[in-house]
């Protein structure tokens, strides 16, 4: 399992008063949709993603991030749907 060093994103998120600027926005967006993509690309899908799910490879801003806990997730044959409801209550 690889180590990272940073904190998940919520953490991260809430140590800057919930506020980060444009750049870094985009840059942890689009780092998400691809691991989202690629997983969906397998058919695999997450249904528990939430800050807390994701962590920072590192505590700088210029940190990657890793998707985490699978545990509810589900592999869906070719056009399946997938109509359980999971993942964490707000």
């Amino acid at each position: 399992m690889e180590y990272c060093q940073g904190p998940d994103l919520f953490t991260y998120f809430e140590s800057r008063n919930f506020t980060i600027n444009e750049e870094l926005a985009c840059k942890i967006v689009h780092q998400l949709a691809t691991a989202i993509y690629y997983l969906h690309e397998y058919n695999i899908v997450h249904r528990d993603l939430k800050p807390e799910n994701i962590l920072m490879t590192s505590n700088d801003d210029n940190s990657d991030i890793k998707l985490l806990d699978f545990g509810l997730s589900k592999i869906l044959p070719t056009n399946g749907i997938c109509l359980d409801s999971v993942g964490t209550i707000v």
